[in-house]
């Protein structure tokens, strides 16, 4: 009987290991979807990609372009052929 008890404890620590693995992986895709789109990559499907690949999920998001830095850079580029042209 004894041992039923410690077999039941030691799945029980092994779920709760697991299910504690499961959220901190939802809060880490959770936190690079988030910076996915405040680069403007809405559609990169961060959040899958995080949670299945981990920290190589975590490496993709850091590694895409920003797409809003790019788009003020254009508008600030475009603003100066404007001012040139003027001249």
């Amino acid at each position: 009987k004894r041992q039923n008890i410690m077999n039941a404890m030691v799945v029980l620590i092994y779920v709760i290991i697991i299910l504690v693995a499961i959220m901190l992986r939802i809060l880490f895709a959770s936190i690079m979807n988030g910076v996915a789109i405040k680069k403007g990559q809405a559609e990169a499907h961060a959040f899958p990609i995080v949670f299945f690949f981990g920290i190589m999920g975590c490496l993709y998001v850091v590694a895409l372009p920003d797409l809003v830095i790019r788009e003020q850079n254009e508008d600030i580029l475009a603003a100066l052929i404007e001012m040139k042209e003027r001249r």
